[in-house]
């Protein structure tokens, strides 16, 4: 492994430090030399330093909350374990719920998916990934560390293999396999918070047939290694904390996503987890889906819920609480709150001990993404509708500020009676944060593309499924 010297809790100002590794990133095409300080990615990497904050002398509270203790006594944060049992996956989830900066669920899910393959691989090929995944994982807690995963492939010709590509790089691919380790080639796309992590771990993209052997690899990677080169997307410099009562939600966030180059990168053997095993690569992604779009179930019900208050509040700011319609569809956004929190519960208590490791059920969590991307879209345009034309056209809150036009503005944006203009506007930038603004479109797309596509999860939910039996069940009532 890296030499890391151990920290047992890490506290923010370390994390930070950690990141000035001379890593490779570029931004708005200019390197960036130091993530910390630059003003974009410097917010994120404050906002992801809340996560460790004073450390071990953090308050109890928070201890009990993000903590855990090995069985030598060292203390880890809760998001660098796998969950061993039900209860551990109940207090991951609880843990996340309240967590500032990136959430940990894709890291953890794709270590915690090879922990499982690697265990099978062994069984059949007799290889040693078990105890190096296991090593790894151990390191990398006992070190407080942040990571990042790097699954999308470039991919190029959609309709043909890795193997079936007129340049084979565009799959990320094993060139060199040497007695110590393995050389990489290729780029791994839409990795999220790639510059404020120390590691990236690199996970097949797709189910992979016998002629794709070389590009069925799993391995880690540190942020700067020789041969990584990081380009993170534009998306748009944060408004800042002067429009905070425009962008609510987005003045000061800052989310990025990259594009990482492996530039014939080498990988000692202890970091190697899959090198060629194709027949597992679509159950590793099986588990790291399931595992991973356990977050759907912490962010969405909350999020629903937001949909709703606004939805209730802008109504009675508009007087319209009594409007059959209104009122009817928000009933509509009340079943789908109360669908996504049955199927929370289905999942973390229909579960499963696979090789040690608790697994959600799988159907429930890709129900509950697919529940959450056939209805948002509705949702918001109903807000919008709410609003009317002010959530993209309502004067800003500094004008409210203004006194040559702060009057002005008071007079003719209030509500029903007792509604000031002030309370009315500022749910119009909600709503218009929620719905309407650049960062509201990252949400939007996001939740269409990540942990993987409607068409990917509705695959998942019909595995296993006994369509068969439902034919025969026909035919017996039709005899």
């Amino acid at each position: 492994m890296t030499e890391v010297k151990l920290v047992a809790l890490r506290t923010a100002k370390q994390y930070l430090d950690s990141l000035r590794d001379d890593r490779v990133v570029y931004y708005a095409g200019e390197r960036i030399k130091d993530v910390v300080a630059h003003p974009d990615f410097g917010l994120r990497a404050l906002e992801n330093s809340r996560q460790y904050g004073h450390g071990a002398d953090e308050d109890a509270a928070t201890l009990a909350l993000r903590t855990m203790t090995l069985p030598d006594g060292e203390r880890i944060h809760r998001w660098l374990a796998p969950p061993r049992s039900r209860e551990d996956l109940l207090k991951f989830v609880e843990m996340e719920e309240t967590m500032p900066g990136d959430a940990h669920g894709a890291m953890a899910a794709g270590l915690t998916g090879l922990q499982i393959l690697a265990r099978k691989m062994d069984a059949k090929y007799g290889k040693s990934y078990t105890p190096r995944i296991d090593a790894y994982v151990d390191w990398f807690a006992r070190n407080d560390l942040h990571g990042a995963f790097a699954m999308t492939d470039a991919k190029g010709d959609r309709s043909k293999p890795p193997s079936g590509q007129a340049d084979p790089d565009l799959w990320l691919r094993v060139i060199e396999r040497r007695k110590d380790g393995i050389v990489i080639r290729g780029a791994k796309t839409s990795v999220t918070s790639a510059a404020l992590a120390n590691e990236l771990l690199v996970l097949p993209t797709h189910g992979m047939g016998s002629a794709d052997a070389d590009w069925s690899v799993a391995c880690a990677v540190s942020a700067n290694t020789p041969g990584v080169v990081m380009i993170s997307n534009y998306a748009g410099a944060p408004w800042g904390e002067r429009f905070r009562f425009d962008r609510p939600l987005s003045h000061s966030s800052f989310h990025h996503d990259a594009t990482v180059i492996f530039n014939d990168v080498f990988v000692p053997n202890d970091r190697v987890f899959m090198d060629g095993e194709f027949e597992f690569t679509r159950e590793l992604l099986g588990y790291f889906t399931t595992l991973h779009r356990t977050g759907v179930l912490i962010r969405e019900p909350r999020g629903t819920k937001k949909l709703i208050g606004a939805a209730q509040l802008m109504a009675r700011y508009n007087g319209l609480e009594g409007v059959g319609a209104i009122r009817g569809t928000i009933a509509e956004m009340i079943q789908t709150a109360q669908l996504l929190e049955a199927l929370r519960y289905t999942a973390l208590n229909r579960v499963q001990i696979v090789e040690g490791i608790c697994v959600p059920d799988p159907v429930a969590c890709n129900l509950a993404g697919l529940t959450v991307s056939g209805t948002r879209e509705s949702y918001v345009t109903f807000l919008c509708e709410l609003c009317g034309g002010p959530v993209l056209t309502a004067p800003s809150g500094l004008d409210l500020q203004n006194p040559e036009t702060a009057d002005m503005v008071k007079k003719y944006y209030v509500g029903k009676a007792g509604v000031g203009a002030e309370d009315r506007l500022r749910l119009v930038k909600y709503i218009y944060d929620l719905g309407a603004s650049d960062a509201s479109g990252w949400e939007r797309a996001a939740g269409v593309t990540a942990a993987g596509s409607p068409g990917a999860r509705r695959v998942a939910v019909g595995r296993g499924f006994d369509l068969e039996g439902c034919v025969k069940m026909v035919i017996n009532e039709l005899s």
